[in-house]
């Protein structure tokens, strides 16, 4: 009876240790994207605003990289899921970020290309964001990224293109947050 109990003790510990935490955040070890493929967890890392904790980034690919290049070239799917932990980011602020982060890693010719994309990503930014929503980010090839906030799709944006430079937000030359590029890229 005790090797029974003992036993279930530890699957119940390795289901748990199966699962990353950061500022109280839960993300899995492992996920499937809508499309039916596995990925697995890359990195998280932490986006803080002067000494603010604003979300938990985790970043989802087929197979563990920290190489941005490779990870940006890669074919394949992607997620990156962003979790609130800042009890309200202004619709505003929070679209002002996104604004930097497309300028800061893009050139004006890039920028130029992609910008009916870019603002139709904003639009799904249409309220401010609380603690414990969540948005995801999930690139499907062929598609484009599929956008979801508290697991309700919001849209797809189509491009090759548009996926790589949403995904320098995080990783690229000049990251939303150093420490969070780190995080997600498992370093």
């Amino acid at each position: 009876m005790k090797k029974i109990i003992l036993a279930g003790c530890l699957s119940l510990v390795s289901m748990f240790a199966a699962a990353a935490e950061l500022s109280g955040v839960f993300v899995d070890d492992e996920i499937t994207t809508p499309a039916g493929d596995s990925l697995l967890l890359n990195g998280i890392g932490l986006r803080e605003k002067f000494w603010v904790d604003v979300y938990v980034g985790a970043l989802y690919l087929p197979s563990k990289s920290s190489d941005v290049a490779e990870i940006l070239s890669r074919p394949g799917p992607w997620r990156v899921q962003l979790d609130f932990v800042y009890k309200e980011v202004d619709q505003k602020k929070l679209i002002k970020a996104w604004r930097e982060g497309f300028e800061k890693n893009q050139s004006a010719e890039i920028l130029q290309r992609l910008q009916a994309r870019i603002d139709e990503f904003y639009q799904y930014f249409d309220s401010s964001v609380v603690a414990k929503e969540q948005y995801a980010f999930d690139y499907l090839p062929q598609q484009g990224v599929r956008i979801t906030r508290n697991q309700k799709e919001l849209g797809l944006i189509p491009g090759e293109d548009f996926k790589n430079a949403l995904l320098e937000i995080w990783l690229g030359n000049h990251p939303a947050d150093k420490k969070l590029k780190k995080g997600m890229l498992g370093l």
